[in-house]
């Protein structure tokens, strides 16, 4: 298949040659300027996310990508964390991210980043290679098992919990309504750090590594 990527007018060779090799890789290609606005967009990243280069370019892409982490907090935005990572000319990742289609369907990715080389720095500050992935088969089949017969509402009840404070249990609970870390924030009135802390310790007490697991751990019957 012959894959284009669109490429904002401004951009000039040779960040425009880089560009159109790496959208020709098969990933999502997506590129951002130093505003942290879209500067290109391949033809995968529409197949994936579902928005034409039209639609994109220009905007900043925490408006477009909404990126979560596994706790639920954003990780999009100016201050993008994984621009300030990589030294030029360095490839950093994957990292494993919640993101949305324009459709509003809920997507699991992968995503590596490209720092430019120094010289189109001033052009370009971050590539995204994104691709979707799945959950592992067995966390998904777990998540599944625990999840059969629940509903929303359904208090959480299990011994191994007492080793979470009071506070961990009342946020493990909100998880398992399906509330982000900026939902549980606002109805906790606490500061979204606070919550990514109280979230970070039921993983660490739970031994699971991600939100999915926890509320799976915390659902379990047997």
């Amino acid at each position: 298949m012959n894959r284009t990527t669109t490429i904002d007018s401004t951009v000039t060779d040779p960040l425009a040659q880089m560009l159109e090799v790496l959208g020709r890789t098969g990933d999502a290609m997506v590129a951002m300027d130093g505003s942290m606005e879209i500067i290109a967009w391949n033809d995968a990243a529409t197949e994936l996310l579902g928005y034409k280069p039209e639609e994109v370019l220009g905007r900043p892409c925490a408006d477009v990508l909404c990126w979560r982490d596994r706790c639920g907090d954003s990780v999009c935005g100016p201050s993008c964390p994984a621009s300030e990572l990589g030294d030029p000319d360095e490839i950093i990742g994957p990292r494993e991210v919640l993101g949305r289609s324009s459709k509003d369907k809920t997507l699991w990715l992968s995503a590596s980043t490209i720092v430019p080389p120094i010289e189109m720095r001033d052009q370009c500050r971050i590539v995204h290679l994104i691709r979707e992935i799945a959950l592992p088969p067995e966390l998904e089949r777990l998540i599944v098992q625990r999840l059969e017969g629940w509903s929303v509402g359904t208090e959480v009840h299990d011994d191994r919990l007492d080793v979470l404070t009071p506070r961990e249990r009342e946020v493990l609970q909100l998880l398992t309504e399906g509330l982000d870390g900026a939902a549980i924030s606002e109805k906790l009135f606490v500061s979204q750090a606070t919550v990514r802390n109280h979230i970070q310790h039921i993983l660490n007490k739970l031994g699971v590594h991600s939100r999915a697991e926890a509320v799976a751990f915390a659902l379990r019957r047997d």
